[in-house]
């Protein structure tokens, strides 16, 4: 049985979905984006949307029990697909050792109004 991942630092989805599942070792998020907890708004600029969707990505593995380092893949959802140099910056810093990254995908979506970005990650953690 799939267990739901929902920390309490991450804003909590409109649907009755969890922030993650989890199910032998194997954890797969929905939608991660940089929505503010507070107002459920998305800033208009997007650097901090995307600063806070990296902040929600690393609370979600936190929460689960696991590292940025269990991730193996992360998919990416952009309303502007020029918007992927935003994200360097944060992909750098949480993953700074090229022969240690994840893999990943850039894909434009149509997103929710004000959104730049979504993510969803798929990751293996070893203690599960």
């Amino acid at each position: 049985m799939a267990l739901s991942i929902n920390p309490n630092n991450v804003p909590h989805h409109k649907n009755p979905i969890p922030a993650a599942a989890l199910h032998r070792g194997v954890l797969i998020s929905s939608s991660i984006s940089g929505q503010d907890t507070v107002s459920g708004e998305y800033s208009s600029d997007k650097s901090v949307q995307i600063a806070l969707a990296f902040e929600y990505l690393k609370n979600i593995i936190n929460d689960a029990g696991g590292s940025v380092q269990d991730i193996v893949k992360v998919d990416m959802y952009f309303a502007d697909k020029k918007d992927r140099s935003l994200v360097n910056p944060h992909w750098l810093l949480l993953f700074p050792d090229e022969t240690a990254r994840p893999a990943r995908q850039a894909h434009k979506s149509e997103l929710p109004n004000g959104c730049c970005l979504q993510m969803v990650i798929t990751a293996v953690l070893d203690n599960h």
